[in-house]
This record gives structure tokens, C-alpha cells and sequence, in this order.
């Protein structure tokens, strides 16, 4: 099972502010592609409902996105991973990653495919309190 680290999730009530900050000051670029259109197509339905700014700085990828305090409660999972942000690594074996998670020990919150199409997402919280996402893209089963 490999992994990379993805992406930096922040949360936050006023997305324009927050957006125009980090790309005046670090002159992030706008990521415009077929995978980050298809944002909120499986999420609409079932949590979340707010929107997203996904920035790069040509390397990492930065989402940006409205705080909901209750995405968990909607999604009747223990993590939420939209109150405050979270960090990523992607993995090209989820299934492998959760029975890690299982063997040691560790409770984490299995969304499935809900926020990005085809994006297989698991949300687990370190020993701070800090969330964690791991995802595998192109899962669609």
C-alpha cells in the first residue's frame, strides 16, 4: 500500500476572504479540471452542501471550503472532517488502509464516495485531535 501526502483541507465562514488571502499572498492558482468539477456530486444528497475553492501551488493542492458543524452528524459518522479541516494522503488501497486501521486499534469514519465522484474517503482523527483524510480516486464500486 503506498501513500502521498494529497492535499490541505482549512474550514472557514467567509470563503471568498479566505481564498483571496492565500492566493494574494502566495499566488496560489486556481485548479480547474474534470476530477475538482465534480466536487458535491455525490455529497449534495447526503451532508454537505457547501462550497469549495481548490487552490495549487503547482505541487500540493489546497482545498478551501465552507465550514459545516454538522456534516458529521448528517453523515451519521463519528469524524467530521468539515468543522475544521483536515490534511490528506492519497493511497491506492483503501480497503488495505482500513483493515491497518482496524488492526491497530484505530476508530476512523468511512464515508465511501460522497464528497468527489469516485473518491473513496476515510476520515480518522490523530492523537491531538487533528483529522486525517485518506482517499483512493477512481473507486466507483
Amino acid at each position: 500500500m503506498n501513500f502521498k501526502f494529497h492535499h490541505m483541507n482549512l474550514c472557514t465562514d467567509s470563503l471568498p476572504r479566505l481564498t483571496k488571502f492565500y492566493q494574494t499572498l502566495f499566488d496560489l492558482g486556481t485548479i480547474r479540471d474534470e476530477e475538482h468539477s465534480r466536487v458535491n456530486a455525490e455529497s449534495t444528497t447526503s451532508g454537505y452542501n457547501g462550497k469549495v475553492d481548490f487552490l495549487t501551488d503547482g505541487d500540493i493542492e489546497f482545498h478551501w471550503a465552507e465550514r459545516d458543524l454538522d456534516t458529521g452528524f448528517k453523515m451519521k459518522q463519528i469524524v467530521n472532517p468539515m468543522a475544521r479541516g483536515h490534511f490528506c494522503f492519497r493511497t491506492d488501497d483503501i480497503k488495505g488502509f482500513m483493515r491497518r486501521c482496524d488492526e491497530l486499534g484505530l476508530r476512523y469514519s468511512d464515508y465511501g464516495r460522497w464528497a468527489i465522484a469516485g473518491w473513496h474517503q476515510v476520515f480518522l482523527q490523530d492523537p491531538d485531535g487533528n483529522v486525517i483524510e485518506v482517499h483512493q480516486p477512481n473507486v466507483y464500486s
